[in-house]
């Protein structure tokens, strides 16, 4: 999604009539069967063969970091045990599928330890995927410098583990690529890629971050409809045919090729892969994971055996790359939910971390099942006494302008026969290649958007009382929308302090660290909607005006001083004299070298919080 519907935006049953087959059983309207394509021959830039040497599995001189073969390591966060004061990560490499697995080896000062063994999670074609399970003792009062080495040899990469009794700092970043329709010039004109990022790691390398949070759209996968072979299939006009029209083998090996290689190719090319060496990240997903605003199509859409049949090769390579597991292993690894892949974690004995999965089971009408949210509130409820803040990290805002009056534009869009809409797409078709209004999923992805908000309302009902009773601050943390800015949840009363408010819920935005802002007149149009709202008779939200000077020391243009577009990540750092949060906004300098900090202050919530 890179932009914020209703149902009455189209009917579910516009251009649908009863299957209708021929005397051999064959539906009419469509082909059942889709002649094979010549798909990722040899040679492609984008296929495994382009980056991979097809018979010994090696990637190719453009693919290599190491002298050996090996492609990472990407570590992660895993938890921490606070019983026995043991940090716990893991380390994915891919090798060869000849090569003997892989062992990594620790030193923290005191010499090496013995070698971690790795699991095998899967193999594709010739590369096979390890999983090195990793662990660290903390240290009562110091943080460690930890030094590994993959096999014992290659290069020294080096990470950073607090104490038992020292601060926890993190980030938070989100939409690490490009959406298909920025331009060149466009790319060169905001620096390139790795301004932000270059950023990020410099302030890591003098004050190191010990967990990077990657708030999804940690690549673009949209690319995989522009291959040929899904022609056929998107000119079936009859939607009952097209729902039922089969994922066939030729689509099944495109979809594992493609996404095994543009994973390597985005995770290890880049800043994002020499982060992974020093940073811990931990993932949640958002929609350019999978491919634009899957989830939020109608259900002849979502039910489609194309559209079911390819989700899932998209979630066995974000749980390979990016959660460090399969399918068989994740609730081992301590993924959860009815379907999807949630998670909860211990940054130290004062900060946990929520990472709810907004994708694999939302729908039109639904974002997260009602058994995952019942999963996700009995874990919550089981933290340990010593936590002072729970941040809840979310693909899409949840606290952020309403933007009903672009719902309602869309809604006529069918009816009164427009094609483009340029104040909000710079002359973007409206109608997308499934035949729906282009930015209808953008809308529907939004917790803001009609659908969702009774759901919305009461996953924050729920948070309030977990709040109240546990006297445990709650933030969002989300990104997704490609501009920066801050709002909050709190209780309607004016003279309760939000110290004392288990109402107040803050909310960080915090996007893109890659992709492009959005136009001024988006912004404008949004901005324009950001009042104060109730969510009930005893909480209202809002947008704070954080931005009253832009980075050049300038009002913000058009004053838009509650979204700023400008690429950014977040930081966040444990006060642990009084058990704020301290949050920082970088935005991007106009000169396109280094950032600008907006600070946030969390407060604790005091144990005499007024109900």
């Amino acid at each position: 999604m890179d932009f914020p519907v209703s149902k009455a935006q189209f009917n579910e049953n516009d251009g649908m009539q009863p299957t209708q087959y021929d005397e051999n059983g064959i539906p009419r309207g469509g082909p059942a069967y889709y002649p094979g394509q010549p798909v990722n021959a040899p040679g492609d830039p984008d296929s495994y063969e382009g980056n991979f040497d097809a018979h010994t599995g090696e990637p190719l001189a453009h693919m290599r970091r190491r002298p050996d073969g090996i492609i990472g390591p990407a570590l992660m966060f895993v938890d921490t045990d606070l019983q026995s004061a043991m940090w716990r990560g893991s380390v994915l490499v891919l090798a060869p599928r000849s090569y003997s697995p892989p062992t990594v080896t620790l030193n923290d000062g005191f010499g090496p330890s013995m070698p971690f063994s790795a699991v095998l999670l899967d193999t594709y074609k010739m590369t096979a995927f390890y999983r090195i399970d990793i662990e660290v003792k903390l240290d009562v009062q110091r943080e460690k410098t930890i030094e590994y080495k993959v096999n014992n040899e290659g290069p020294t990469y080096r990470f950073y583990v607090p104490g038992q009794t020292t601060p926890w700092r993190f980030c938070f970043w989100s939409c690490n690529g490009w959406s298909l329709s920025v331009s060149d010039k466009e790319k060169k004109e905001l620096g390139g890629d790795n301004v932000v990022w270059d950023d990020l790691l410099a302030k890591h390398n003098v004050v190191p971050f010990h967990v990077q949070v990657c708030g999804g759209d940690q690549l673009y996968s949209d690319k995989i409809w522009n291959a040929e072979i899904w022609k056929p299939w998107l000119a079936i006009k009859d939607k009952y045919v097209r729902r039922d029209a089969p994922f066939t083998r030729e689509m099944a090996t495109l979809a594992d090729d493609f996404y095994f290689t543009h994973y390597a190719k985005c995770f290890f090319l880049g800043k994002f892969g020499e982060s992974m060496t020093t940073l811990p990240i931990t993932c949640i997903i958002d929609d350019h994971d999978v491919w634009d605003g899957i989830g939020s199509y109608p259900d002849y859409l979502q039910n489609s055996q194309v559209f079911v049949q390819l989700k899932e090769y998209a979630f066995k390579y974000w749980r390979l790359y990016q959660a460090h597991t399969n399918q068989q292993m994740a609730r081992q690894h301590g993924y959860f939910g009815a379907h999807g892949y949630s998670w909860l974690k211990q940054f130290g004995p004062y900060t946990a971390a929520l990472g709810p999965d907004t994708r694999y089971e939302r729908s039109l009408n639904q974002i997260i099942m009602p058994q995952t949210y019942d999963l996700m509130f009995d874990r919550i409820m089981r933290l340990p006494l010593s936590v002072k803040h729970l941040v809840v990290f979310l693909g899409v805002p949840i606290v952020y302008p309403r933007l009903t009056y672009i719902e309602k534009t869309l809604a006529g869009i069918k009816s009164i026969g427009l094609t483009k809409i340029s104040f909000l797409a710079k002359q973007k078709a409206l109608v997308n290649i499934w035949g729906e209004p282009e930015l209808s999923d953008d809308m529907n992805d939004h917790w803001t958007s009609e659908v969702h908000m009774e759901e919305r309302k009461q996953f924050v009902l729920r948070l309030q009382d977990f709040a109240r009773q546990r006297n445990v601050r709650v933030t969002f943390v989300a990104g997704d929308v490609h501009c920066c800015g801050a709002g909050r949840f709190a209780s309607s009363s004016p003279q309760l302090p939000p110290e004392r408010d288990f109402r107040f819920m803050p909310q960080i935005v915090s996007s893109a660290i890659m992709n492009i802002p959005p136009p001024n007149l988006v912004i404008r149009a949004v901005h324009s909607s950001a009042k104060t709202y109730e969510l009930d008779r005893s909480t209202d939200e809002m947008m704070y005006r954080l931005f009253e000077q832009d980075v050049n020391g300038k009002a913000p243009p058009n004053n838009n001083t509650k979204l700023l577009a400008r690429r950014n990540f977040s930081s966040y750092v444990e006060n642990l004299q009084n058990h704020s949060m301290i949050v920082n906004i970088h935005v991007q300098n106009e000169n396109n070298r280094g950032t600008k900090a907006y600070p946030i202050n969390v407060p604790a919530l005091d144990p005499s919080n007024i109900a």
